[in-house]
């Protein structure tokens, strides 16, 4: 199929998708419970991924401790490295979580939508005090039983490498004493070579990535959910560099840089 035909038929798959989603949850939404909306919005971005043309493979069948992602994440923190705003929903296909984004996405057609009904927080990297309110509201979702996520790179790469980790909301979780599960996240295209595509990085704009993504023939995102990684009383620096060795060791990848930063906001989502 010509790609100017396979971007026509996934747009109309894509818009199908949104008017779905915007009826379920003014109509569905308010008659079941938490739980339920969480299986539907965790179905329904396994859908937006199908749709884009990506195929989400789990390495090891995403079983940890012997329980699939979606049983033992709830009460936990997900960490993941950072590549495409596609993250956010491979990660949702398999476990519908609590992410943080910069406050810009609250505004993304589509894309923006679904995150804040996912229960996303977002951050608005200019006020004072911002990192210390969205780690307060992590917490809370962590207490309620909510998976949250976060890419604490703070910011997306081309998949090639990965960045220092920042430790800042890592508090959330040690704070909780929750465990944290990293997350390996590799894109690669039709012949299994990395996918430039999906990546989601410089001055590309969201419209931008979506039209490539669109015009690719297939693409698959590899998802490598690895044990968990206990808190307890961990310094968020030392945490932050073990969780960033794990993740790097997962995918093979080396790491750019030699210590996590200590900016007084992480930009978690940031692209």
């Amino acid at each position: 199929m010509p790609a100017f035909l396979r971007r026509l038929v996934r747009l109309a798959l894509l818009l199908l998708l949104a008017v779905s989603g915007i009826v379920t949850e003014l109509v569905v939404f308010p008659l079941i419970s938490a739980a339920r909306r969480r299986a539907i919005i965790r179905h329904w971005s396994r859908d937006l991924m199908s749709a884009c043309g990506l195929q989400v493979r789990v390495q090891g069948g995403g079983i940890v401790d012997g329980r699939p992602l979606d049983k033992i994440a709830p009460g936990c923190m997900l960490v993941a490295n950072h590549v495409s705003w596609l993250d956010i929903f491979a990660i949702n296909s398999l476990a519908t979580s609590a992410f943080v984004a910069k406050a810009e996405l609250r505004r993304w057609p589509v894309a923006g939508w679904l995150a804040a009904l996912a229960g996303t927080v977002f951050i608005e990297r200019a006020r004072r005090h911002a990192v210390h309110q969205v780690i307060e509201q992590l917490r809370r979702r962590i207490r309620e039983g909510f998976p949250v996520a976060v890419f604490p790179e703070a910011t997306t790469t081309d998949g090639s490498t990965l960045l220092p980790f920042y430790g800042n909301l890592l508090e959330a979780a040690i704070a909780e004493g929750a465990p944290i599960i990293p997350i390996a996240l590799r894109y690669l295209d039709a012949v299994g070579e990395p996918a430039a595509a999906a990546a989601y990085v410089g001055e590309t704009t969201f419209l931008e990535s979506l039209w490539m993504i669109l015009g690719e023939r297939e693409l698959v995102v590899e998802v490598h959910v690895l044990p968990p990684v206990p808190t307890g009383e961990r310094n968020r620096h030392d945490l932050a560099r073990e969780l960033r060795r794990l993740i790097s060791f997962g995918l093979g990848l080396p790491q750019a840089g030699t210590s996590p930063g200590t900016a007084a906001g992480s930009r978690a989502a940031s692209r």
